[in-house]
C-alpha cells in the first residue's frame, strides 16, 4: 500500500471490542513519516505500538486520542518536535503522567481522565515553552500542582476537578482564566501576569477573596465572573491593593451566600475606595440572598451597565446611580427579583440612561425623576427601551411625558399603575414597539396613538377593561405586527383596517366580544389567527380571505360555526400552512383544498364532528398532516386500514394522535 500521500490518519475501533487487543492490528499500520495528523478512538490494547513515538512521528503535528481506556502509559509521546496539538481524553487506565518537553506544543487538553492522580513535572521550567491554551476537564482524581512556568500560555481553563491542589503560576502571558468547580484550588496565586483580560471563578466554596497577587499585577482583568463562590467575602485582600485593580470593565457575582454587603457597615465586596475598580464599566449581581445595601461611594463615571437579580432581601439602591450625587454615565439599569426593594434613591436618573428594565419587584411603589421629560424641558431624558414587569404594588408614573426618543414601551402585570398611555405616545415619533399585559385600568386607547408614525409592533394582552379603539382607528403606516388577546370587553377592532398596508401578522385571540373589522382585513397579511372569538359569526366566506393575496399562515380556533372547509370560501394560492381547532360543527374538508398548490402543512386539531376528508386526495405539496383528538377521522386515516390511507400515505410527515380517553 502507497502511503507516501497520507498525512491523516483516523483509527477508530468498535466499543464493543475495548477488552480485544487490537496492539498486532495497530502495530501493521505503521504510516508514513510525513504524517501530520492521527485520531485515534476505542483503541483496547493496554500500550501502543513501538512506532507510535518520536521515530516515526517527527513531523505529526496533531494528535488526538479518545477513549483508549485500557492504555497505562503516554510516554511515548513526549518530546515530539513538530507536535502543536494534543488531545486525551477518557484514557482511564492513565493514573500518572510526565512528558518530555514539547519544543512547540501550544494546545495541550485532557477530559474525562478519571482515574488520572498524578502529573510529574520533571523538565521544571522548559516542559511547555510553546503552550498557548491548556484545558483540564473533569479529572477527579488529580492531585498535583499545574506546571508551575508556563511563558506563553494565553488561556488556562481548569473545571471538574476537585481535587486539584492550589499553585504558583507563573503566566506572563495568560489572557483568559477559567476555573471552575475546583474546591481546593484557594487560591491560585499568580505571578507575572500583565496582560489578564478575563477572570472566571466558579464554584469554589473556599474562596474568600481574590487569588494571591490579582490586584498587585499593572495588567489587571477588564471582565471578571464570580458565581457559586459561597465563600466570599471580599474582592480584595487588602485595602492598599484597591489602585492596581483600575483597570476591570465587568464583574459579575453570582450566589454569594453569608452575610455579604456592599455598605459601609458590612464586609465589603466592593469596597468604598474611590480608585477601586476606576474603569469599570459592567457590574452584575445575581443570587446574592443576604445582599441588603451598597457602599455610597465606590464608582466612577466609567460604570455603563448595571444588573442587579435575585437579590430577596435588597433595600436600597446604590445612591451613585443618580445625576446630581456623582457624574454618572449609566446607559443600562436592569432589576430584577428584588422583592424588598420599595423606591429609587432621592434624585434624578442620568440623562445617559438609554435603557430601564424592572422586573419582579413586589413592592417598588414609586419610579424615579429623570424617568419622563420634563414639561418644561429643564431636564432631557433620552431614555430608549422602557420595560416594567410583574410590579404590583406600583401605582404612578412621575410627572412630565415619554422621551421623543423613547422606542420600547413594555408594561406587564401592573394591575395598580393608573392610566398613563396618554401621557407615553403623544408626539412620540421614535415609538417603535408597544407591549401592554394585565394592563386593568386601561379602558381605550388614546387618540394619540395615530402619531406614532414608526411603530412596527403593538401588542395588548389580558387588558379585561379594554373597550375600543379610537375613533380614528390606526392610522400607523409602518405597523408591521398586531396582536390582541384576553380582552374579555373588547367590541370591535379598529374601523379601516384596510388601510394598515404594511401589516403583515395579525393575531386575534380570547375576545368573546370581538365582531369583525368593518371594511375588511388588511391586505398584505402573511399570518393571520383568529382563535376563540365568540362574536364572530360571519361565515369564513365573508371573510374575503382570498383577497389575501399573500398570506401564507392560516388558524383559526373555537370561532365561526362551519360544517365543511373549505365551504363557498376562496382560499388564497399562496397558503402554506392551515391550523384548525374546535370547531365543534365541522364535518368535512373539501376537494377546494386541492387548489391551494403551496400547501405544506394541514393540522386538525379537536374538531369532534370531523369524519370525511375530500375523495379526490390532499395537495401533493403537502409535507405534513397533523389530526389530533378527532375521534370519528382517526380510524379512517389509520395506517395501512383505514379508508382514507391511500389517499394520505404519499405524504412524508403524518401524525394521527388518539382521542384521549
Amino acid at each position: 500500500m502507497d502511503k507516501q500521500g497520507i498525512d491523516s490518519l483516523d483509527m477508530q475501533w468498535s466499543p464493543e471490542f475495548l477488552d480485544v487487543d487490537a496492539l498486532p492490528v495497530f502495530s501493521i499500520l505503521q504510516p508514513h513519516e510525513n504524517l501530520k495528523k492521527i485520531r485515534v478512538a476505542f483503541y483496547g490494547g493496554t500500550e501502543f505500538p513501538s512506532w507510535f513515538g518520536v521515530s516515526s512521528l517527527a513531523d505529526i503535528v496533531d494528535i488526538n486520542l479518545s477513549n483508549c481506556r485500557n492504555v497505562m502509559s503516554l510516554s511515548a509521546l513526549g518530546g515530539l518536535p513538530s507536535l502543536k496539538k494534543l488531545s486525551i481524553e477518557g484514557m482511564n487506565g492513565v493514573k500518572e503522567l510526565g512528558f518530555k518537553p514539547f519544543p512547540v506544543l501550544e494546545v495541550l487538553q485532557f477530559q474525562n481522565m478519571l482515574k488520572w492522580e498524578y502529573w510529574y513535572h520533571p523538565y521544571e521550567d522548559g516542559e511547555f515553552p510553546s503552550l498557548h491554551e491548556l484545558v483540564i476537564h473533569n479529572c477527579p482524581n488529580l492531585n498535583q500542582k499545574l506546571p508551575r512556568y508556563l511563558p506563553s500560555l494565553v488561556k488556562l481553563i481548569v473545571k471538574g476537578c476537585p481535587n486539584l491542589v492550589d499553585s504558583v503560576l507563573n503566566l506572563p502571558s495568560l489572557h483568559e482564566l477559567n476555573i471552575e468547580d475546583c474546591k481546593n484550588m484557594v487560591p491560585v496565586s499568580l505571578v507575572g501576569v500583565t496582560s489578564l483580560v478575563t477572570v472566571r471563578i466558579r464554584g469554589l466554596p473556599y474562596l474568600k477573596c481574590l487569588p494571591d497577587g490579582f490586584q498587585q499585577f499593572p495588567g489587571a482583568p477588564k471582565h471578571l465572573l464570580i458565581s457559586n463562590c459561597s465563600g466570599l467575602a471580599s474582592l480584595r485582600q487588602k485595602a492598599t491593593e484597591c489602585e492596581n485593580v483600575a483597570s476591570i470593565e465587568y464583574v459579575k457575582v453570582n450566589g454569594s451566600s453569608p452575610p455579604l454587603s456592599l455598605a459601609e457597615n458590612g464586609k465589603n465586596l466592593v469596597p468604598k475606595s474611590q480608585h477601586f475598580l476606576r474603569s469599570l464599566e459592567r457590574l452584575h449581581i445575581e443570587s446574592c440572598p443576604k445582599l441588603v445595601s451598597f457602599s455610597e461611594t465606590g464608582f466612577s463615571s466609567t460604570l455603563r451597565h448595571l444588573r442587579l437579580r435575585d437579590c430577596p432581601v435588597l433595600t436600597n439602591l446604590p445612591i451613585w446611580i443618580m445625576s446630581q450625587f456623582t457624574s454618572c454615565l449609566l446607559e443600562d439599569l436592569e432589576i430584577e427579583e428584588c422583592p424588598s426593594l420599595t423606591r429609587f434613591p432621592t434624585g434624578r436618573l442620568p440623562p445617559t440612561l438609554k435603557r430601564l428594565k424592572l422586573q419582579d419587584c413586589a413592592s417598588l411603589c414609586s419610579l424615579p425623576e429623570g424617568l419622563m421629560q420634563a414639561d418644561n424641558n429643564k431636564y432631557a431624558s433620552y431614555l430608549e427601551h422602557l420595560e416594567i414587569i410583574g410590579c404590583p404594588s406600583l401605582k404612578n408614573f412621575p410627572e412630565g411625558k415619554s422621551p421623543t426618543s423613547l422606542k420600547v414601551l413594555r408594561i406587564w402585570d401592573c394591575w395598580q399603575l393608573k392610566p398613563l398611555l396618554d401621557r407615553m405616545l403623544p408626539d412620540n415619533a421614535s415609538l417603535e414597539y408597544v407591549d401592554i399585559l394585565k394592563y386593568s385600568n386601561l379602558e381605550s386607547l388614546p387618540e394619540s396613538l395615530q402619531n406614532l408614525m414608526c411603530l412596527v409592533e403593538l401588542n395588548i394582552n389580558s387588558c379585561k377593561d379594554l373597550e375600543c379603539f379610537p375613533e380614528i382607528g390606526l392610522p400607523l403606516p409602518n405597523l408591521r405586527t398586531l396582536n390582541i388577546c384576553n380582552c374579555d370587553k373588547l367590541k370591535s377592532l379598529p374601523d379601516q383596517m384596510l388601510y394598515l398596508t404594511s401589516l403583515q401578522y395579525l393575531t386575534i385571540c380570547d375576545c368573546p366580544r370581538l365582531s369583525f373589522p368593518r371594511g375588511g382585513l388588511p391586505p398584505n397579511l402573511l399570518s393571520l389567527e383568529i382563535w376563540y372569538c365568540k362574536e364572530l359569526k360571519d361565515p369564513v366566506s365573508k371573510w374575503s380571505l382570498h383577497t389575501l393575496t399573500s398570506l401564507r399562515e392560516l388558524s383559526i380556533a373555537g370561532g365561526p360555526d362551519m360544517v365543511s372547509f373549505p365551504h363557498e370560501c376562496l382560499l388564497p394560492p399562496t397558503l402554506v400552512s392551515i391550523y384548525m381547532a374546535s370547531l365543534n360543527n365541522l364535518k368535512s374538508l373539501t376537494v377546494s383544498l386541492q387548489n391551494l398548490l403551496s400547501l405544506e402543512e394541514l393540522e386538525v386539531v379537536e374538531c369532534p364532528k370531523l369524519r370525511n376528508l375530500p375523495r379526490e386526495g390532499l395537495p401533493a405539496t403537502l409535507g405534513r398532516l397533523c389530526i389530533t383528538n378527532c375521534s370519528l377521522l382517526e380510524n379512517r386515516c389509520s395506517r395501512d386500514k383505514g379508508e382514507y390511507w391511500p389517499l394520505i400515505d404519499h405524504i412524508p410527515c403524518i401524525e394521527i394522535v388518539a382521542t384521549d380517553i
